[in-house]
């Protein structure tokens, strides 16, 4: 895949934190939409919605960033409490999600991605949800993770 660019609100996590429930990913996507912060990035390409999991400080066991974006044609402007990231060219392997309740399908996805994780090796460079017109119907949608190798 060749690089891209996307604008979106970053926060730091981990995946012990989220899984305890003091995470912050349920909060970025409530923020997400009641601030309607897709509206608000400049420059979009178009209306898919990307969540980002990138700047691993380790593997899955350490801090990165997760953020909520989309891609953009340049980054000259980046809204105040948004970062710019360029995600970089390199191979990915996608897993795409059945379809059903985004929450339920995307968290199913990522199990069987820890799983297939262990026999597999990851890059974590960046690793991305990609919601697209498929993701219209919350409770029966379709994503595809793109997971950096």
């Amino acid at each position: 895949m060749e690089s891209f660019n996307v604008i979106g609100k970053p926060a730091i996590t981990t995946n012990e934190a989220e899984m305890k429930g003091e995470g912050v990913i349920p909060t970025q996507w409530q923020d997400f939409y009641q601030a309607q912060l897709l509206e608000k990035i400049p420059n979009k390409k178009n209306s898919i919605i990307l969540a980002l999991y990138t700047d691993y400080q380790s593997d899955e066991t350490g801090p990165y960033t997760f953020a909520i974006g989309t891609e953009v044609s340049n980054i000259n402007e980046v809204p105040n409490g948004m970062k710019s990231f360029s995600i970089p060219e390199g191979h990915y392997k996608v897993f795409t999600t059945r379809k059903g309740p985004v929450n339920e399908v995307v968290v199913e996805t990522w199990q069987y991605i820890w799983e297939w994780s262990k026999t597999n090796e990851r890059a974590f460079l960046t690793d991305f949800e990609l919601y697209d017109e498929r993701c219209a119907d919350p409770e029966n949608a379709q994503v595809d993770i793109y997971i950096s190798i």
